[in-house]
């Protein structure tokens, strides 16, 4: 980053900076699926060849290629996604496959250690917003378009590597105009109904869920409530809130449900009726049309949208309830107190 970068940066408030790069976002998501057309073809040629595909991320990085990993499968990949700490303390598995390790910064402490650990990389790749990081400099890497994200709490990044995984889809089959049709657009920050900021802004525990996949967004977004609000969050698929962790939804906690178009939309409706009969805070975000009102609830209807322009829809939508939720609720919100921009979980 330039001397001029760093003091723009340091005169901006968390939150303004958080909306600079939630501004740019789309445009440069619709630019890093363009220009990684050349790499993403050899990547889609490796994985029709292997047929296989691990996704290897901390943090953010991780819950985006989970956002990714139905769509591998839908074009005949057997994908999956583990945090890159986990993988580093499991058994080497013998049958080829492609790996590809996300890293927003490319230098956390993980894929430093990964890439030391695992000196034959011929079928590893890269997704990164930096080509100079250890991770860009050291495999063939999908590179992000835009300057390095500065803000401790990732936004733009993940839109981001969502796009790189959409230039692999894309270069494996898959259609992925609406995403272009959406990322066309650019991002603004919604006015969201203050009901639902306060629902965030004032409960003891935030729980997330919904069915399909837009799980995975949820799960980001929690990342960024627990990062930016100080306060305990967990988003998981509705089924498995219903196994158990239901009851700890009370009046103090917040519940927030995305109703997705098809027939799982009538499941998470009869689901968010017994949530308000418990007293529980209830914010729904719906993509569907013709979705039945909730009472008690707050619901905030974004346009239909399927497959991954309905992560795309979802993703910032909720970032940005969160965002105006910590800002009422902390005071220097943005600021980490025990965490950096860029970690290093093994040191």
């Amino acid at each position: 980053m330039s001397l001029s970068s760093h003091v723009r940066a340091e005169a901006q408030s968390p939150r303004d900076l958080l909306s600079d790069e939630m501004r740019r976002q789309n445009a440069d998501a619709l630019a890093s699926l363009d220009t990684n057309r050349e790499r993403a073809a050899e990547i889609a040629a490796r994985l029709r060849q292997s047929g296989r595909l691990l996704l290897l991320g901390m943090g953010a990085s991780h819950w985006a290629n989970r956002m990714a990993v139905a769509f591998y499968r839908a074009a005949g990949i057997d994908a999956h996604a583990e945090p890159i700490s986990e993988d580093l303390r499991q058994p080497e598995t013998p049958f080829e496959r492609v790996v590809m390790l996300t890293s927003q910064s490319g230098n956390s402490g993980e894929v430093r250690l990964w890439l030391n650990r695992n000196p034959d990389r011929a079928d590893v790749f890269g997704l990164t917003l930096q080509a100079d990081s250890v991770l860009g400099s050291s495999v063939p890497s999908l590179i992000g378009a835009g300057p390095r994200e500065i803000p401790f709490a990732a936004t733009r990044s993940i839109v981001i590597t969502l796009a790189l995984h959409a230039a692999v889809l894309e270069a494996l089959g898959s259609d992925v105009s609406d995403l272009r049709t959406l990322w066309a657009q650019p991002f603004t920050h919604p006015d969201l109904p203050q009901a639902a900021v306060s629902a965030l802004s004032g409960c003891s525990s935030l729980f997330l869920a919904t069915r399909g996949e837009c799980v995975p967004a949820l799960e980001c977004c929690a990342l960024t409530y627990m990062e930016l609000a100080r306060t305990p969050a967990i988003a998981l698929e509705l089924g498995q809130l219903i196994h158990g962790p239901q009851e700890a939804l009370g009046p103090s906690t917040a519940l927030l449900l995305v109703r997705p178009a098809g027939p799982d939309a009538m499941n998470i409706t009869r689901f968010a009726w017994q949530a308000h009969s418990w007293g529980v805070p209830l914010v729904m975000f719906d993509i569907g049309d013709d979705m039945p009102d909730v009472e008690g609830a707050t619901i905030i209807r974004l346009p239909q949208a399927e497959g991954l322009a309905a992560i795309a829809r979802v993703l910032p939508a909720v970032q940005a309830l969160v965002i105006d939720a910590a800002a009422e609720r902390v005071p220097d919100m943005g600021v980490p107190q025990r965490s950096s921009k860029v970690t290093d979980g093994e040191g």
